[in-house]
């Protein structure tokens, strides 16, 4: 099973990684990471534009990955067991790679054998300017992590991310922005190390997540007033929130993980989606215009 967050290599030298839970037959969702060694820095649109000039294979309506054009496909979970059972020396990123997965696993009362490492430690050892990105799994951690988050800042070390290096969403005022990086609990720095941490539903949980694995369709845009009821979801891809309005908010811009929590008053401009029953506002769909969530109270 491919899951958000895994990584892809393909015989290119191209290397994706997974995106979501709503991959189409035969084909993984991804975003494009490195080009034959050498980060791709630039926008998913760009990544979509040099795809289709150079590896039309890999685009649809969106970067797609045939499934028999993987050569290896990385595991964060597998990562971090391989780290534990080396009796050699780690380098100095990923030891403290370690020492950050051993602080998580205690705040969110899991093993730490079930806390993933992932983007570029999850094939080598980073260099200076590498991140340590480590991914969290299921619905019941990912509450507990979100439930104590100011605890995590507590410990020796750990600081609250710069806002300058949170990717700010698009068409968002400075007060939102604001409000955003002051609750921002899954990004910080250990003993310097910038660090993410992202959540992903476990295999059982996304068999059951229809909403998740279902492809909407747009209807209209929709500009309305919501109340944020719940932010369980918040560190998922894409990130969601409940609301009182019982209309599942949701975003692919992910400037917004964990920047609401239940009883904030917000502003959204997006598309409303649906598939059958099912509904959701999407903000950042595409070819929406100037969709965001701003801060009312």
């Amino acid at each position: 099973m491919f899951r958000d967050k895994d990584y892809l290599l393909t015989a290119e030298g191209l290397i994706f990684n997974v995106l979501g839970d709503q991959h189409p037959p035969g084909h993984v969702t991804a975003g494009l990471k490195y080009v034959q060694g050498t980060k791709f820095l630039d926008t998913y649109a760009a990544a979509v534009a040099f795809l289709q000039e150079s590896y039309p294979q890999y685009v649809s309506d969106r970067i797609v990955v045939p499934i028999d054009q993987v050569t290896q496909h990385l595991k964060p979970l597998e990562r971090t067991r391989e780290l534990q059972a080396s009796t050699d020396p780690h380098p100095p990123l990923l030891a403290r790679a370690q020492d950050l997965i051993e602080i998580l696993a205690e705040h969110c009362e899991v093993p730490s054998s079930e806390i993933g490492v992932t983007d570029s430690l999850l094939w080598g050892e980073g260099n200076e300017n590498s991140d340590i990105d480590l991914v969290i799994y299921g619905q019941e951690v990912i509450r507990r992590f979100l439930k104590k988050t100011d605890a995590l800042f507590q410990f020796d070390d750990i600081e609250r991310i710069d806002p300058a290096h949170i990717q700010r969403p698009p068409h968002i005022d400075d007060r939102t922005f604001t409000w955003i990086a002051d609750r921002k609990a899954n990004q910080g720095t250990y003993r310097g190390t910038r660090f993410t941490i992202r959540g992903v539903l476990t295999d059982e949980e996304v068999l059951w997540a229809k909403e998740r694995t279902t492809q909407f369709q747009p209807t209209e845009i929709i500009d309305q007033a919501m109340e944020i009821s719940g932010w369980g979801e918040s560190l998922l891809y894409p990130i969601a929130f409940e609301t009182r309005e019982n209309l599942p908010l949701v975003t692919y811009h992910i400037g917004y993980e964990s920047g609401f929590k239940p009883g904030d008053k917000v502003h959204v401009r997006g598309t409303l989606e649906t598939a059958g029953e099912m509904k959701r506002l999407l903000v950042g769909a595409i070819g929406g215009q100037d969709e965001s969530i701003q801060l009312i109270s």
